[in-house]
Order: structure tokens, then sequence, then C-alpha cells
């Protein structure tokens, strides 16, 4: 197909779809409007028949009063409380309900009844052999009036009660519930025990309806549909109201009150009535324009673009990305001499693109793909042995994260140069084709290809080399950086004899590396793939625990030192997973850091930790400060911080009740963006503690870089002391008196012995916890301890002691 003519199928419909966006969004303007119009009108009828029908509430309300306060009312009520219930003071109630003219409806029915319940007078227009029914709304004012009015004194009550429904025949009813006594005027809403109280229940049938739709046909059309619902019942006249849009197809709104639901509904074909013209306009101004342009245009492309494009088609048909390049440069300065130049760069630049990595200079994935495909094709055919090495930079995400990508790249550079100069050495000094495959994967992941393997321990000395040239850590502009790498290695056939599968191997073995220690080689065997499979069983079982909420929390009791009772309580995760449970804590908890899944744990933990803090300080009175764990993931989390404020605001939960744990061991030295975060943290009031301090690397002059309020010294620690090593118990004692100059409270973890807890209380320590003390205690056992402690104030030896469990 000729490109001329090929432009009509590409300019055709591109113009097409322009010009018809433009007409769609020109249409929608306008349909815009016409719904603008409609919802203003649609609110103002619906604002009418609200305000109507509040008039009907307030006209009821008022003739109840006066009713209710009437002569007839009081000569019936009279009757009733001296004993003379006669036929005439009935006949004359009865004569006075007939006689009340309501502009919204008529009364349908009239009853009293007395405190009791019993059933004085019912006047019932519709069926008059029936009785008073007590309704759900009847039976809650009566217990809302019983229950005000048994407390000594005068009580201010709301006497009255309000509710709307539809009957089954489809009319709409209002009925007034209204406690009274003829002691004193309707208009006293206060009441005593001496009153004589009766209770009016007055119904009256709404007849506006018909007249509000006849209202909506005229205003619209007669396919309108209003509907009026009941909401339920209410203690005042007007309250609160919502306006919302109804969903499609149709289009409408609802008013939403206490007592009733107005609904409006424009039917979909009357919308289309009113679109139709509008969408008929449109359309023709987009076809005339669409084909005035396109028979423009195209005679201007043809002339200036296609005619020279075609010319340069010829010269470029036969050059492939890879393959010999037959372009040749132009020397001229047209536009088509410039195109062709251009082109020829590109496609230059991207044979270099897909066969290198941009930065390093080294082949990259796809290339090594193909190269390390063609020496397994090779392999196979001539017995021959390869081994694969992948591996990638330790504590390369900390030179990311503290010194910035430039330095990372920079880094990533010098990397692949040093370990060229390597390869290029060792083909040198054994004498050998230096055919060995050096690549860059992603990030700072590389590969080797070792081709032509005799004996595996050549690979080792190679890997041994690699590790070798970064045992003094990695130099770059005056700078030393504690890089290592870990090693990965896979063979073939030996492992794998295709490529995804011996690249799998590979770096199934590199993270095994990594994760054994920092520079270090690790050859697959087929037990780390069963080590592969167990962390994917256990980040299934971590994922569906959180969907089905398979935690639950326990309580370590804390202890004052100095008191001996409870002073708070560390809060520990435990689950109800069988799965889980079949691998333990300090197996899945690690394998939930590398996935990610922790984020979710530690929400999960913190929200029902508060929120168990927020209920013991209600019920219980609690005042001691729950410690929680939380993952070093939440230093990088910029999104922590407010939530923990927001959970501490709508548990309603001081912050300074709150102490948030972390290792000592998460911290790395001078990093500024986790001080960042604690300071964060702190400045909410939140208390900070940092947990098993001694395990890590923490300097002492380094805790007053830290926000902290709280020092917990490591059990190994608190071990030693019963261990008879006296080197060791200086330790504990330097810990503490050094907490005490930063003005830290001290908490010694892991108290199993008298003798600890003798010493570590000698020593000054704040607070303790152990299982001398308390193993960790259910909701209900932990709830008990504090119950008890708070009856019996016991000294503050003896507390502790009692504090013990076997």
């Amino acid at each position: 197909m000729k490109l001329s003519v090929k432009i009509n199928f590409i300019l055709l419909p591109v113009m097409l779809i322009i010009f018809s966006i433009g007409g769609i969004f020109s249409y929608n303007s306008q349909k815009a409007q016409i719904l603008s119009s409609l919802s203003d009108k649609i609110k103002y009828e619906l604002k009418y028949i609200s305000e109507d029908l509040n008039e009907a509430i307030h006209e009821f309300n008022l003739l109840s009063k006066i009713f209710l306060s009437s002569p007839s009312t009081q000569s019936y009520l009279n009757s009733i409380r001296f004993g003379n219930n006669n036929h005439y003071a009935n006949q004359n109630l009865t004569r006075g309900i007939r006689q009340i003219e309501l502009r919204h409806g008529y009364i349908t029915s009239f009853g009293l009844i007395d405190a009791n319940k019993q059933e004085l007078f019912l006047y019932d227009v519709l069926n008059p052999f029936s009785s008073i029914e007590v309704s759900k709304s009847l039976n809650t004012h009566l217990s809302y009036i019983n229950k005000s009015i048994q407390t000594q004194g005068v009580t201010q009550i709301n006497p009255v009660i309000y509710e709307h429904r539809t009957t089954a025949d489809g009319f709409d009813e209002l009925t007034l519930i209204r406690t009274f006594s003829p002691d004193q005027p309707i208009s006293i809403t206060s009441f005593s025990q001496g009153h004589t109280i009766y209770t009016a229940i007055i119904t009256i049938r709404l007849k506006h309806k018909g007249a509000y739709l006849r209202v909506l046909q005229t205003v619209f059309d007669d396919n309108v549909k209003l509907s009026l619902l009941s909401s339920g019942s209410s203690q005042t006249m007007e309250g609160e109201t919502e306006l919302t849009m109804l969903p499609k197809p149709d289009y409408g709104y609802q008013l939403v009150s206490e007592l009733w639901s107005i609904m409006i509904l424009l039917p979909r074909s009357y919308l289309n009535t009113l679109y139709r013209p509008h969408q008929i306009l449109f359309f023709s101004i987009v076809l005339s324009v669409t084909l005035f342009s396109f028979f423009f245009l195209k005679g201007l492309i043809v002339k200036s673009i296609i005619t020279p494009v075609v010319r340069l088609t010829k010269q470029v048909e036969s050059t492939e990305i890879g393959g010999k390049i037959n372009i040749e440069r132009a020397q001229a300065n047209d536009e088509v001499a410039v195109l062709s130049n251009k082109y020829l760069d590109l496609i230059m630049e991207l044979d270099d693109l897909v066969k290198h990595d941009h930065l390093t200079g080294l082949i990259n994935r796809n290339k090594f793909n193909k190269a390390l495909k063609y020496l397994i094709k090779d392999g196979i055919e001539h017995h021959k042995k390869i081994a694969v090495l992948y591996f990638d930079l330790d504590n390369f995400k900390h030179v990311n994260d503290r010194f910035g990508h430039y330095i990372g790249d920079e880094l990533l550079k010098a990397f692949s140069v040093r370990v060229n100069e390597y390869l290029a050495y060792r083909a040198e000094g054994f004498n050998i084709n230096n055919n060995v495959i050096f690549a860059r994967m992603s990030g700072d992941e590389f590969t080797i290809i070792l081709p032509d393997i005799t004996d595996i321990k050549e690979v080792e000395i190679v890997t041994k080399n690699l590790i070798s040239l970064f045992d003094d850590g990695f130099k770059l502009d005056e700078m030393v950086f504690d890089i290592g790498i870990s090693i990965g290695a896979a063979i073939f056939p030996n492992d794998a004899i295709d490529v995804p599968s011996i690249l799998k191997k590979a770096d199934i073995a590199m993270y095994s590396a990594k994760r054994f220690r920092q520079s270090y080689v690790q050859f697959y065997t087929s037990k780390l793939s069963y080590q592969i499979e167990r962390q994917g069983r256990i980040t299934e079982s971590l994922k569906t625990a959180l969907r089905r909420n398979e935690f639950y929390l326990v309580y370590m009791p804390i202890y004052d030192c100095s008191t001996g009772l409870v002073d708070g309580c560390e809060v520990l995760l435990r689950v109800s997973s069988k799965d889980l449970a079949a691998y333990g804590p300090e197996e899945f908890i690690p394998v939930a850091e590398q996935s990610g899944l922790i984020k979710g744990i530690d929400y999960w933990v913190i929200e029902s930790a508060i929120k168990q803090l927020s209920i013991w300080r209600k019920q219980l009175d609690f005042v001691g400060v729950f410690a929680i764990n939380f993952s070093s993931w939440e230093l990088k989390n910029p999104d922590f911080v407010d939530k923990v404020a927001s959970l501490l605001a709508f548990y309603d939960v001081p912050a300074h009740c709150i102490e948030l744990e972390i290792t000592e061991t998460c911290f790395v030295p001078d990093d500024h963006r986790s001080i960042a975060m604690l300071s964060k943290l702190h400045n909410l009031g939140v208390r900070l503690s940092l947990d098993d301090f001694g395990t890590g690397f923490t300097a002492f002059s380094q805790l007053i870089d830290y926000p902290l309020d709280t020092l917990k010294v490591d059990r190994m620690f608190i071990n030693a002391i019963d261990s008879g090593e006296s080197e060791d118990k200086p330790l504990v004692d330097i810990i503490v008196e050094i907490a005490k100059l930063y003005n830290l409270n001290v908490v010694a973890e892991g108290i199993e012995t008298k003798a600890q807890l003798t010493h570590v209380r000698d020593l000054g320590c704040h607070q303790a916890q152990g299982f001398l003390l308390s193993k960790p205690l259910t909701k209900n056992d932990f709830v008990a301890l504090w119950t008890s402690e708070k009856q019996v104030i016991e000294s503050p030896l003896t507390g502790i002691e009692c504090g013990q469990t076997e």
C-alpha cells in the first residue's frame, strides 16, 4: 500500500477522533449545564416538600397541645382520675376530636394511656373496634419517660416523639406521641414523681402527596417518580437533613431526615429527550469540520512530506538492528538529510543499547542470556561444564540511601572496572583465553560465565579472589565504603541445563550467601531450593493470617523496682494460625520483613494494642504504659508517624501512655533519616525505647543522638549475673550508670532468679520484667493481675515477690 493511500487510513481516523473528542467535551459541557439546571429544580422541589411536611408537623404539634389542654380533654381525664368515667365525657371528647381540622391531613386515630400503659380511650376512624397497638417507638418513649421520672426531684424531659410510616395501601401517616400531666400546663416539660401523667397517641393521614406529584409532573414530565419513605422516629420537629444523589441509570436526589426520606427520580427517557437536540447539533458540526480539515491537510502532507520520505524509505529498507547499517550520512541540510542522519544515529544508539548496559558498558541481561544460551548449546554438544556466578554488592543500598544515587552509580562503574581488571589479569596469569562473560543484570546485580570448566576448584579460586578484591572495602574519591560481594554459583549441567533454571539457581545460591554472612560464596544445592520453597509457604501463610486476622496479643507485665507493682506491660504478638505456629516467630518474622508483610503486621499490632489500652483506661482506670515493638522498616515509612498519630486520636489514648520499642541491631551509625523519624515520633509525645541494648553496635556516645526515653538491658547481660563470671557483672553496672547520665529509664529484661532481681534493683534499675516476676499473660489474666494490685497495697519487696509465677 502506497504511503499516499495509507495516509488516508491514518489521518482521517485521527482527525475524526480529535474533533470527536472536542465535540464530546462541548456536548458534555452542555449536558452538565442541563443536569445542573435539573439538579437545582429537583433540590428546590425537595426543599419545598420538606418544608411543607415540616409545616404539617408544626401544625400537628400545635393542635395537639391545644386539644390536650382543651376542656373536653381535661374533663375526660378528671372523670377518670376521680372515678367518674361517664358516657357524657367520652362523647364530649369524641366530638372534640371530630371537630379538629388540619390543613395537611385528617385525624385517623386518637388514644390515651396511663403511666402503666393501660388503654383509657381510643378513637379510630378506620377500625372502631381496634385497641391501641404498643409500637416500638411507643415502648421506647415510655421507657425513656419512666426512667427519667424515677429520679428524685423535678426532671426536665422531652415529652413528645414523632413517627412517620407508610401504610400497606400507600397512605402516609404521621403519629405524635406526647406525654403530659393535667396537673400543669402542657407547655411545661418538667415532671416529678408526684405528677399524674398520661400519654396521647395521635395519628393523622397526610393528604398532599398527590398534589406534590402533580406539581412535579408539571415541572418535569408525567413519568417523574416521587417516593416518601419512613426513616424512623424523632424527638424533634426539624432535625438535620442529608441530600444525596441517587445512583444511575436514572437521575434524581434523595433528601433524608430523621422522620422520612423524600426521593424525586427522573427516568432516563426524559433525560434523553433533553439531550437529543444537542446530540444532533454537535454530530453535524464534528462531521463537517473533520471532512474539510482532512482534505486540506492531506494536500499539504503529500506535497511537503510524503514524497521526500518515500525516497528515504528505499534507503533504509535493508537496515536491521544488530546487523549491517546501510545508510550513508547525507551531506545536505534539508529536512530529508537531517531525518536520514538522525535515523542513522538512532539505529547506532539502539544497537548499542540492545547489547550493553548504559552505565557500566558491560553487556546487559538480553545479550548475556543469548550468550549463555549459545554456550549451553555448545556445552551439550561437546560435553563441557559451565559455571554461572550471580552476585551483588553487600551494603550497596545503604550507600545509595546515605550518599545518593550519583555516588552509587560511580561506585558501580568503578566496581565493574576492578572486576574486569581482575578477569584480564587472571587470563594473563594463567595463559588462557579471556573468554569470560561479565554482565550487569540490574541494579547492583552482576553475573559472570566461566566456560570450559574442568574442575570445580577453578570456580572456588575465582570466587575467592573476587571476594578478596573488597576485603578492605571500596575506595572511591578518597572515601572508603564498606562494600563486599555475596556470590551464588551454579554449574551446568550438574544443576540445570537451560538458561532460566541455571540463573534461578545461581540467584537462589546468592541470596543464601547473603543470609549467611557478608562477602560469602555459596554453591547451589537442592537444599537451597527447599529453603526458598519454605519461605514461599511462610509468606503465603502470613498473607492468609493477615487476611483472616489470625493474630492475638499477650501482655508481659513490667514491674516497678521501687514499689514492686505492675507499671505497665510489653505487648507481644502470638498467632492462632496452625501453619505459622509450626514455624515460630523466630522464622516467620524475618520472612515478613523480607517480603514487606511486616508493615501490615506492625499496623495490626499497634492498632490492636492502642485499642485495648483505650478500653482498659476507661473500664479499669489503667494508668500503665504499653510497650509495643515495631519493625525497622517503619523508620523508612513516611506514613508511619501520621498513622500512629491518627490511631492515638481515634482511640483517645494519650501519647505518653505508649512506648514504641525498636531493637538496637536495627540502628545504622549516623543514619540521619532514622533519627529524624524517631524525633517525629517523640514529638508526638510517644515514649521511645531501645530494646536488647548491648547486642548491637551502638556506642554510649551515640545515645545522645537518639530521642530515647528508655534503655532495655538485654537478657544475656542479666544471665551473666548468676554465671559467676565476675568480668561480666560490671558491664551491667556500667550500662545502668551510663543510662542514668543520659537520664534514661532502665528496664532489666529476662529476670529469672531472685539474685538477678536483687542485683538490678540495687543498681538502681527503674523497672524489671522476666519469668521470675510473670510470664506473658492473656488479656483476662492481665486484667485479673491489675485488678488484684489495685485492691491490695504491698511493700516494694513483697509486691515483686507476689508477682512471681511458677
